[in-house]
C-alpha cells in the first residue's frame, strides 16, 4: 500500500477495476475515436508526399502535439495495408523542429529512464501514481466527449521522402472526439517529482503514449474488421494490454513483477498486468469496488 501519496492525489486516482470486454463502457469510447480517424478527409493525400497534421493538444509547457496522417503503414500492400494509420507529431512553442518519432520501445524506455532518476525517498510513491494514471488511461476514465472538436489543421509537403514545409494553418471543425483530459494537480505532481520524459514535459510525454495507443486500435480494429472479417472487436491487442503492458514494466521497476513473468509475457508480443498484479503495482489507487 502507498501510504505517503497526498490524500488530493489519492482521491482523485482511486479507480476501481475495469472491464474490458465488448459490453464494457470503454469500448464504446474507443470505437467513437476509431470511427474519428477512419473519417478523416483523405483525398489527395498520400505517405511522404502530400500528408495532413491535426492539431490534438497543447501543453501548458506550449509543446504541441498533432495527428500526422497518413502513416506508413498505410502505404503497405494486401493484408499488411492499415489506410488509418498516424503517428503523433509533437513540436515545442516557435519551433518547426519536431521531436524524433517515439516508438513503443522508446516510450518504455523513457519511463526505466525516469525510474532510475527519481529521488528514492519518492520513487516508489511516483511509480504507482503514474501506474494507475496509466490504467485510468488504459480504460478511457478521464476522456470527455468534445463536440465539435474545434482545431487547426495543415499540410506536409514532402520532396525525395524528405519533409519539405508546412502550409498555412487553418481553423476546422471536426466531429465529436473522446479527448483525453487528465487532472492537472496529477500532471503537476508528477511533474515536480521528474519534469523531462524523453526531451517532453512529462504532459507531452503522456499525450504521446495516449496517441500511439489510439493509432493501434485503429491498425488492429482496421485488421480484425476488414481483413479478417471475422471478429467485430479486438480486445487481445490495442488500447487496454498496450497500456496494461506499461503497467507490467513499471511492476518490474517496482519489485512487484520478476523479470522471467515479464519476458515470458512478451512472447505474445505484449506482456499486460492482470488484475491482482495491477492492483499490487498501484498499492491501493486501483482495487475491486
Amino acid at each position: 500500500m502507498a501510504k505517503d501519496i497526498p490524500s488530493e492525489i489519492f482521491t482523485i486516482l482511486q479507480t476501481p477495476l475495469q472491464k474490458a470486454g465488448k459490453r464494457a463502457p470503454v469500448t464504446p469510447k474507443r470505437q467513437a475515436n476509431i470511427n474519428w480517424v477512419e473519417n478523416l478527409p483523405r483525398a489527395y493525400l498520400s505517405y511522404q508526399r502530400k500528408e495532413k497534421q491535426v492539431l490534438i493538444y497543447t501543453t501548458r509547457a506550449g509543446e504541441r502535439i498533432f495527428i500526422q496522417y497518413p502513416g506508413k503503414e498505410s502505404a503497405r500492400k494486401n493484408d499488411k495495408k492499415r489506410p488509418w494509420d498516424f503517428r503523433p507529431r509533437l513540436y515545442s512553442l516557435h519551433d518547426d523542429n519536431h521531436h524524433f518519432d517515439m516508438s513503443f520501445g522508446d516510450m518504455l524506455k523513457t519511463i526505466c529512464d525516469a525510474a532510475d532518476a527519481l529521488d528514492k525517498k519518492n520513487k516508489k510513491d511516483t511509480l504507482r501514481i503514474f501506474a494507475a494514471l496509466l490504467y485510468r488511461m488504459a480504460y478511457m476514465l478521464d476522456h470527455a466527449i468534445i463536440e465539435p472538436f474545434s482545431t487547426t489543421t495543415r499540410d506536409v509537403i514532402y520532396k525525395n521522402g524528405e519533409e519539405l514545409k508546412y502550409s498555412d494553418e487553418k481553423v476546422r471543425e471536426l466531429p465529436a472526439i473522446f479527448k483525453y483530459q487528465p487532472k492537472e494537480q496529477i500532471l503537476k505532481h508528477i511533474a515536480k517529482e521528474y519534469p523531462r520524459w524523453g526531451n517532453m514535459s512529462f504532459e507531452g510525454f503522456l499525450f504521446y503514449y495516449e496517441l500511439l495507443v489510439w493509432n493501434e486500435d485503429c491498425k488492429y480494429y482496421y485488421r480484425n474488421h476488414y481483413i479478417k472479417k471475422n471478429e467485430e472487436w479486438i480486445n487481445d491487442k490495442g488500447r487496454v494490454n498496450t497500456l496494461l503492458t506499461g503497467i507490467r514494466i513499471i511492476g518490474y521497476l517496482l519489485g512487484n513483477i520478476s523479470l522471467p513473468d515479464l519476458i515470458d509475457g512478451f512472447s505474445m508480443g505484449i506482456s499486460p498486468a492482470s488484475r491482482d498484479e495491477v492492483m499490487r503495482i498501484c498499492g491501493g489507487l486501483v482495487k475491486t469496488e
